[in-house]
């Protein structure tokens, strides 16, 4: 069985693809965090088999195990002054690798985060160095 989580609204007629497919709908009293996915939701439908990602995206379903991460976008300039703001925010199984540039005239980092909190400390911390 194949688990999807619903972030944006409860598991509703209508609210899901493959109504043939379905094993089981859970929708919970109130939006919860779900440890599976890193991030509220409002319930859960699982499949016999698992959808296509056009399937999931058009109906804002998670799929479990995945996680939301977001990445701040750091440049450091040589004369001093530096920037930081979040940039991107994907859902993966694992927390993409941070990586760095050395350009002509700054240094460019890329961190990734596992919460939006995180993350925006990041940058009020970057912009306060």
């Amino acid at each position: 069985m194949t688990r999807y989580y619903s972030t944006q609204r409860p598991v509703l007629p209508g609210g899901f693809p493959e109504k043939d497919k379905v094993e089981r709908i859970w929708n919970f009293n109130h939006k919860t965090f779900c440890e599976e996915i890193g991030e509220e939701a409002w319930g859960f439908i699982e499949y016999s088999e698992p959808l296509t990602r056009d399937q999931a995206d058009a109906y804002e379903l998670t799929l479990a195990g995945m996680k939301t991460f977001w990445c701040v976008t750091t440049t450091v300039h040589d004369n001093g002054k530096v920037r930081a703001t979040i940039t991107n925010c994907i859902q993966a199984v694992k927390k993409p690798e941070n990586e760095s540039k050395e350009l002509r005239n700054k240094d460019v980092y890329h961190d990734w985060f596992g919460s939006k909190e995180e993350a925006d400390q990041f940058v009020e911390d970057a912009k306060n160095a």
